[in-house]
């Protein structure tokens, strides 16, 4: 079903106006199509954004509050907080206005899926990892929240850092979004959030309750007037034991019978909470599960969990520790096991992907050796370059060596432009240096705490830039293997590129930020907000020295121009997450994405020249061949799949990787192409 957030309690908008098939916002950018629903504070309606002609959701306040000022400050104030809180878990906020007769309103991020108390009507109880999952991406939300924003104060007259508290959450505000490696959780309805700080704590306290008394937590329901991040745990605690055993911590039976509030307040003031083998299979969720949340539900703050993180790792903790689903497959995931349209996938281990964002990186930028094109900098000269047939060299590929020595995945390769290095990041965290003509390691470069994501090398093989799920990006002196120095990031990073002049280096991470850097200066040049939620890939156009392409979470391959920072056009044809870009020579955009599908672009136009289908599974990465006139393709099917650009004509499919292929680079010298797995292992091709 598709539903929007904001409100779910869907009612009728009884004598509210109804704001279908009006046009909203500077320039009638909005057109409201249809009408969702409503809630207490607003009417939620779909819309259309008629300047990037995408789906979008309009909440307007009710006509019956705009009389209230406390309910308009705080509809005012919750599209303020979701606008600055940059997470995945977080719905987005794009816009805000008010009607020309009067009537707020923001414009949010079209959601499609269903909130998780729908899912618990249908299924009860939830297995314990898709459980443990859906509550770690909570807790990743909430971290950014209780972490802290900058919002403006009116009576100070300048912005203030302000932690938020949630303060309401419970199922009908925890969103799930199924994408193909699972639900995706976003949480909703910041309306009666707390902000804490000094000046603004008059503007969110109240002598009335707001909350549900259901998910409160006891020092919330006793009205105090200095609730932290320990309430939030305290309600998540609740949403856990629901999910895990069915029924409410009390034994209520609150799914079949009202309960009255006052039973709720004294149950979370002074009731302790039902053991887990007083519900139906409860002996079967592991003990140290059960403490975790026995320890959220904890009367006294302080003896909750300190922070979101600390119950984030304890819940990691047990995940790792449940059986594997298929242990005769490498690690994390079986791909068969996989779900495509469903929407109850396996969840071992699948937190790791989720709480990174949804992992698999953006392998995808074009720029010198980048991890999932050729470089600029390789293309041959006009002299040199192939004829426009394809190369018999690498239209019938054969195995040339196996590479071993990372102790886990291979997300990003990167080749020198004399073909004598190869790089490779993994999943262990260390860059490996390599001798391509001899297959022997040079060099092991550590610094990165957490996987490398991406890769990308200068034209002489000297520099090496890398991105990491650490929020860095890296710059190394490949000569002397030292680390040079490091860019922050405040998400993890999916992709680093560097342009054909090398005076440009773009980097995008978790935060839905495209970041310009200057590699020789290493100083900032601007930070764009590219996508709703993760950029998933970069690349830089190697005709065009102002062009750059973006891709993320989103669906979307956005077009920028890098000189004034202007979005030029939206490509918005792909059905799922884009994860990786590359750029031919003659400056055609490849996109791949988690739709199984790879889409060929003309930039100038933003024409749709045709569209590549045969894998089986997600793409994850793409690169042109030096003249462009072969694309290579590798996805979680385990396929390496090689295409003849002009017809769209598949060429060879290649098998040899034990589980999924996520990066590949050409090597133009050899020629010979070069992939990466999740069975830790790379592949010379030739």
């Amino acid at each position: 079903m598709d539903i929007q957030t904001g409100d779910q309690e869907l009612t009728g908008a009884l004598d509210e106006p109804n704001f279908t098939g009006r046009l909203l916002g500077e320039n009638h950018r909005y057109r409201l199509q249809q009408y969702l629903g409503g809630g207490g504070m607003g009417d939620v309606y779909v819309a259309i954004d008629t300047s990037l002609n995408q789906t979008v959701a309009v909440k307007l306040l009710k006509a019956s509050l705009l009389a209230e000022p406390e309910l308009l400050q705080r509809f005012e104030r919750e599209c303020a907080i979701c606008a600055a809180l940059k997470s995945p878990h977080i719905v987005q906020i794009r816009d805000y206005g008010v009607t020309a007769d009067g009537y707020p309103f923001y414009v949010m991020e079209y959601l499609q899926g269903q909130p998780l108390s729908q899912l618990l009507e249908s299924q009860i109880r939830l297995p314990v990892e898709q459980a443990c999952t859906i509550a770690i991406q909570i807790c990743a939300g909430l971290q950014v929240a209780h972490a802290g924003i900058m919002l403006w104060n009116p009576e100070a007259g300048s912005d203030l850092w302000t932690n938020v508290i949630h303060r309401d959450l419970k199922p009908d505000n925890i969103f799930l979004v199924p994408t193909a490696l699972g639900d995706l959780v976003k949480i909703i309805d910041f309306g009666v959030a707390k902000l804490r700080s000094i000046q603004q704590m008059a503007a969110s306290t109240t002598d009335m309750f707001l909350g549900t008394r259901h998910y409160a937590a006891p020092e919330q329901l006793e009205l105090s007037q200095d609730l932290d991040a320990q309430a939030d745990i305290y309600s998540l605690g609740v949403i856990l034991y629901e999910m895990l055993t069915g029924s409410d911590p009390f034994g209520f039976d609150f799914r079949h019978r009202e309960v009255p509030e006052r039973l709720w307040l004294t149950a979370h003031l002074s009731q302790t909470p039902l053991p887990f083998c007083a519900h139906p299979s409860g002996e079967q969720i592991p003990p140290d599960l059960e403490a975790i949340v026995m320890r959220c539900l904890a009367k006294a703050p302080q003896d909750r969990y300190a922070s979101v993180s600390q119950l984030s790792q304890a819940l990691r903790e047990i995940v790792e520790a449940a059986p594997q689903v298929a242990p005769q497959v490498a690690p994390v995931l079986n791909p068969a096991s996989l779900p495509h349209s469903e929407h109850t996938p396996t969840y071992s281990r699948l937190y790791t992907l989720l709480t990174a964002a949804m992992l698999l990186t953006c392998l995808g930028a074009i720029g010198a050796a980048i991890v999932t094109g050729i470089s600029v900098s390789e293309f041959p000269s006009q002299s040199e370059q192939l004829s426009p047939a394809p190369s018999p060299s690498l239209s019938q590929l054969s195995l040339a060596r196996t590479l071993a020595g990372h102790a886990d995945s291979v997300w990003a390769l990167a080749v020198s432009q004399d073909g004598q290095t190869l790089v490779s990041g993994s999943q262990d965290q260390t860059i490996k240096v390599w001798n391509l003509p001899t297959g022997r390691p040079t060099q092991i470069l550590t610094g990165h705490q957490d996987a490398v994501r991406a890769l990308s090398l200068s034209a002489d093989g000297q520099m090496l830039f890398s991105g990491g799920a650490d929020q860095t990006v890296k710059l190394w002196n490949i000569s002397t293997g030292t680390l040079q120095s490091t860019l922050s990031h405040t998400a993890p990073v999916w992709s680093v590129a560097l342009n054909r002049s090398e005076d440009k280096l773009v980097s995008g991470s978790g935060d839905g930020k495209i970041n310009l850097w200057n590699p020789k200066t290493e100083d900032s040049i601007q930070t764009i907000e590219g996508h709703d939620g993760i950029v998933y890939a970069t690349a830089f156009n190697p005709l065009d020295e102002t062009g750059l392409a973006s891709s993320g979470a989103d669906r979307t391959v956005k077009l920028w121009n890098v000189k004034t920072g202007n979005l030029i056009r939206v490509l918005s044809d792909h059905t799922d997450a884009v994860r990786c870009l590359a750029f031919s020579s003659q400056g055609m955009l490849a996109s791949g994405s988690w739709d199984k599908t790879i889409k060929l672009w003309d930039t100038q136009t933003g024409q749709l020249i045709r569209t590549l289908t045969g894998h089986d599974d997600r793409v994850t990465a793409i690169a042109f061949n030096a003249d462009g006139t072969l694309l290579v393709s590798t996805s979680v099917d385990q396929t390496i799949k090689l295409w003849h650009v002009q017809t769209g004509k598949l060429l060879q499919s290649v098998s040899g990787h034990s589980d999924w292929v996520l990066s590949v680079a050409i090597d133009a010298q050899a020629p010979a192409l070069i992939s990466g797995s999740k069975d830790k292992t790379i592949k010379i091709w030739q």
